[in-house]
């Protein structure tokens, strides 16, 4: 039956109220409590949200973790698309896409009734997100990012905990779990390089771009991930976190011993070109895919495998018992409840699609 104009202002009006007035999707008014986001907001959330909605890339796969992504109503268009991110959770499909991330259609947010709305440290959209009555916790910065390994470390546990602490009491016990995880191979890490000398540690260069000419740079989340498995990540001077566009001249003066092209399905665009062919981690084949995920691992909690899959790259011999294949089905396991197969574990690793 098709609703008339009336009847979809009425219920425009009815969602609208539902979120101004704290009724959640059952009718029922919900207890609220005092929360912090992560920009150090004071917001009141509900005590139990059962809507979420998310503009944060990396935010739904971290949702996924903490065990409440049966409640996400809406995410960012390119968060969570890929293969990985449908085979692990195929409901990932059918969650509604914002297509204006910068650009929120605000009018669409009220129909889909959401308790929390994850966006970035943008104030202006923000305030038109909460002057519509919408609630909005920031998940991820634009600015005032960790500046040394120790506060990334702090950070990244952050991070889960704030986007925990907005779902509830199931999902914080899941964040201790992931931030224990987290600073156990950490601590493992750390301890195998911590007698590498300067001219030991391997000079990285992770790009984000097909041509491999734009990549992620100072205080981004790769470099303190590459910095934490025992590497020298050479844009760490570069003046922007992430795309910020470097010559090929700069690359060939830094010779990297390995380059990880990130965001990108192939490596041809740096093999496959002759101006980069005398640069060290070209000469040698150490030019390599990152693994594949649920997201990408240089920005979500994936991350943590990330960091041993660099580790045991550039450092086999310390990490001979360190199985990364094994590693990444005992993630999945406990994290997503997801059974990888030996096989799928190892197209993961080598940045292939799900074996069928």
């Amino acid at each position: 039956m098709k609703m008339s104009a009336v009847s979809r202002k009425i219920m425009t009006v009815a969602l609208l109220l539902a979120v101004l007035t704290g009724i959640g999707a059952s009718g029922v008014f919900a207890s609220e409590r005092l929360f912090v986001d992560l920009a150090g907001r004071e917001l009141k959330l509900p005590e139990n949200p059962r809507r979420l909605a998310t503009f944060v890339g990396p935010t739904p796969e971290k949702i996924l973790m903490l065990g409440a992504a049966d409640r996400l109503v809406g995410k960012n268009a390119y968060a969570v698309s890929g293969a990985w991110a449908l085979e692990v959770y195929p409901k990932f499909g059918e969650i509604a896409l914002f297509k204006s991330p910068m650009d929120p259609n605000v009018e669409e947010l009220v129909g889909l009734a959401p308790d929390i709305i994850y966006y970035w440290s943008m104030n202006e959209q923000i305030e038109r997100l909460e002057s519509a009555g919408l609630t909005v916790v920031v998940a991820q910065l634009t600015a005032n990012n960790p500046s040394t390994v120790d506060e990334f470390i702090a950070f990244q546990k952050r991070e889960v905990d704030v986007i925990a602490d907005s779902i509830g009491s199931e999902a914080k016990e899941k964040a201790k779990a992931w931030n224990g995880y987290f600073d156990e191979k950490v601590r493992m890490v750390r301890e195998r390089t911590a007698k590498l000398t300067e001219g030991d540690r391997k000079k990285v260069y992770f790009s984000c771009s097909d041509d491999g000419l734009e990549c992620f740079s100072k205080n981004s989340y790769p470099q303190f991930i590459v910095e934490l498995a025992g590497g020298n990540f050479v844009a760490k001077d570069t003046n922007e976190e992430v795309n910020t566009m470097v010559s090929l001249e700069q690359i060939i003066n830094w010779d990297p011993d390995l380059i990880i092209m990130g965001r990108t399905d192939s490596t041809d665009g740096v093999v496959k070109d002759e101006r980069w062919s005398e640069i060290a981690a070209v000469k040698n084949g150490n030019v390599l895919l990152p693994p594949d995920g649920v997201m990408f691992w240089d920005y979500s909690s994936e991350c943590v495998l990330l960091m041993q899959f660099l580790a045991k790259t550039m450092y086999p011999e310390l990490f001979t018992d360190l199985d990364t294949a094994a590693e990444t089905k005992a993630y999945y396991k406990k994290f997503y409840n997801y059974e990888l197969s030996d096989e799928n574990a190892r197209n993961i690793l080598s940045h292939l699609p799900p074996a069928k």
